[in-house]
């Protein structure tokens, strides 16, 4: 990929097409000299209805299984068209029918499913049946992509929005992923769970955690003052929280830092979002 003139992100090899109807790519796979399927996410989230990789040479078969598997991944995809030499996908996803809203609250409902479940295995209780998957959250997460960066009539604001949206999706896509590693540790940790005092603070803190989760979400989508005011006495409440609990297993620790620090991170940049709003207290464009 390069950046173009205008800020706009372009790979080398395409050939872009663009009307009021479609947009269409395609890719000289012998330039891009990479997998077909390390571009296929990046020109899904961009917003393209048609994808097209070509070649000089014949493909291999493998090459094409592993592109008409991949597709399967993500929602509104498929393999439309496969020669010697070609291999077209068609997106049918409308971008601009996909509610940014409907999306944030899906990846919120999958987090937070995951904080039920560490909390129930504090409480000695049994996890939920239907188990979401980081491959559930990745859909949902192309899908915010496509919606917040492939869009084709935003206005400045919509795009800064959109912007925060797909810069916070990401971090709480590796949130997930420190999440189930903290299910795996707290799951193995027989004598953390049998410590009372212990595991009432961790109850406590995931709690907070999945407050939190909720403030960082909707105050893009409602920017307040309030929830990321709530958002941050969160923070410090957890923060208080972990310094109290007196454990040695410092992997335990080491992931809910980690945590910490991405959440953190995370409304922090939802804040940004009280900056697009037209209030009262806030004046622009100012004449020196």
């Amino acid at each position: 990929m390069e950046v173009s003139e205008d800020g706009t992100l372009r790979l080398v090899a395409e050939k872009i097409k663009l009307n009021s109807n479609k947009r269409s790519v395609k890719i000289d796979i012998d330039s891009f000299k990479q997998s077909m399927t390390t571009a296929i996410p990046c020109l899904y989230a961009l917003g393209y209805d048609e994808i097209v990789f070509s070649s000089r040479k014949n493909l291999e078969h493998k090459e094409v299984e592993d592109v008409m598997n991949f597709s399967k991944q993500l929602v509104g995809i498929e393999v439309s068209e496969v020669t010697e030499d070609r291999i077209k996908l068609d997106c049918l996803l409308d971008t601009e029918k996909i509610g940014i809203e409907s999306l944030l609250r899906r990846i919120l409902n999958i987090i937070a499913k995951k904080v039920d479940d560490i909390i129930a295995i504090l409480k000695g209780q049994n996890q939920s049946e239907v188990q979401s998957t980081i491959e559930d959250l990745r859909r949902v997460y192309l899908m915010l992509l496509r919606r917040s960066m492939g869009g084709r009539y935003n206005s400045e604001r919509d795009t800064l929005r959109n912007f925060i949206i797909a810069v916070n999706s990401s971090i709480l896509l590796r949130v997930y992923h420190v999440m189930q590693k903290l299910n795996e540790v707290i799951k193995k940790d027989e004598k953390l769970r049998n410590d009372q005092e212990i595991n009432k603070k961790l109850i406590e803190v995931f709690q907070k955690i999945n407050d939190l989760f909720d403030e960082i979400i909707m105050s893009i989508l409602f920017p307040s003052i309030k929830r990321i005011s709530n958002g941050f006495t969160l923070i410090s409440q957890i923060k208080l929280a972990l310094s109290q609990i007196n454990t040695d297993n410092q992997i335990l620790l080491s992931y809910m830092d980690d945590l910490l620090t991405m959440l953190e991170e995370a409304l922090n940049n939802s804040s940004c979002s009280l900056f697009l709003e037209e209030a009262p207290w806030i004046e622009r464009n100012l004449s020196s």
